[in-house]
């Protein structure tokens, strides 16, 4: 049984930089995957922000930058549209895990492919990791297994997270205004959610949407690509999956154990962006792992100081969520009112120009107030690249 400091279960973009933090400080790490390679299938809508590149102190490499985008367009059922300049990238995605992977190699991380984590057990020192393809001892355990995790399957860590489901199309000669991601809140084809076209290189893009409507998911998507002119396009894949949509999970750390990422219910709150949160939250897992080895406690009292730094860094979800619950409640005539009544600039709002939209919504549309428009605001507000969201 070979023996490891931290078991890292997932190797998506929280689990590799999990990896790559804990094996700079000098543990000896293993991460476990269940896919034969890394970075494939890919789930998400494949966008990073310039400021979580800062944030996290990374340069992408030319091979995992799809696109550069200048930031966010917000559009209405009535096409009305307001924008937020925050530039980034749309990605490979499976490239950038793959190097991600790759840099946490150099620095000595273990990786163990089709390696399914099949039980969890503790015992005086750590944990004994069975999978599908070996046996392992760590002293610790990161969980970046996603919103089914390893932890709460097996170990009953966690209940089911409320989560919504997510699927696009990538899809060939789309035109994409302006170098922006588009971000359409329609209620009609997307309830409970929103609709997204995100522009990629040799004019592909992905073409998807997220919504609490499960059953329906494939059938609106298609609505979507025929109302948007897309019907023609040629679709190379379509991919997808659950995400988180509840806020936090009541447990992200106990003795011995942290858990990142989805697993850890960190998706932004408005638009369930994640990769930005899933690093984050695995920086700070193995900062506080390589302090707790160093000190050769591992338990839960040693480990507090994970729950201290996402709460400092990452937005008020709690809150938010329920501001999210106000937006995703407005009909498509009450959000095409907002349309015209915000600035067609998000990017920066003064404090005059809130007292005036304040003004502008109470004299001519106060029904907007009594359903939620200030805490709805609020979380878009919060669902920016500063505060995590991309």
């Amino acid at each position: 049984m070979e023996l490891f400091d931290i078991a890292i279960i997932g190797a998506g973009p929280g689990g590799n930089y999990a990896a790559l933090t804990a094996a700079k400080a000098g543990v000896s790490v293993v991460v476990l995957e269940e896919h034969e390679a890394i970075g494939q299938p890919v789930h998400c809508g494949e966008c990073l922000s310039q400021a979580a590149c800062k944030r996290l102190g990374i340069t992408l490499p030319d091979e995992a930058i799809s696109r550069e985008v200048k930031g966010i367009r917000l559009i209405f059922p009535d096409k009305t549209a307001s924008f937020i300049t925050e530039p980034g990238y749309t990605l490979e995605k499976d490239k950038f895990e793959q190097w991600l992977s790759l840099e946490a190699t150099k620095a000595g991380a273990a990786y163990k492919l089709k390696s399914r984590v099949a039980a969890l057990e503790r015992e005086e020192g750590g944990w004994h990791v069975t999978t599908t393809a070996g046996e392992y001892f760590a002293r610790l355990i990161i969980d970046a297994s996603g919103v089914d995790s390893a932890a709460s399957k097996l170990l009953n860590f966690n209940p089911p997270q409320k989560t919504v489901v997510g699927l696009q199309y990538e899809m060939e000669q789309v035109d994409v205004e302006g170098e922006m991601m588009d971000f359409l809140l329609w209620p009609r084809l997307a309830p409970h959610g929103y609709l997204w076209v995100i522009p990629k290189k040799d004019g592909r893009s992905n073409v998807g949407l997220v919504t609490n409507d499960a059953p329906r998911t494939r059938e609106l998507l298609e609505k979507f690509v025929d109302e948007y002119g897309l019907k023609e396009k040629k679709r190379n894949k379509a991919f997808g999956g659950r995400i988180p949509a509840g806020g936090p999970v009541a447990k992200t750390f106990d003795d011995g154990i942290m858990l990142i990422g989805d697993a850890a219910g960190f998706t932004s709150p408005m638009f369930e962006g994640g990769t930005s949160l899933s690093m984050t939250s695995g920086k700070f897992a193995a900062e506080v792992a390589a302090e707790a080895l160093k000190k050769n406690d591992v338990s839960k009292a040693a480990l507090t100081p994970y729950e201290s730094k996402w709460r400092a860094a990452f937005p008020n979800y709690a809150r938010l969520v329920g501001g999210k619950e106000k937006m995703y409640g407005f009909t498509d005539d009450e959000l095409n009112k907002i349309g015209k009544l915000i600035p067609r600039d998000l990017t920066i709002i003064s404090q005059a120009q809130r007292l005036q939209i304040g003004a502008s919504v109470l004299f001519t549309a106060p029904q907007l107030l009594a359903k939620g428009f200030i805490p709805a605001m609020e979380t878009l507000g919060q669902s920016r690249a500063e505060h995590f969201g991309w």
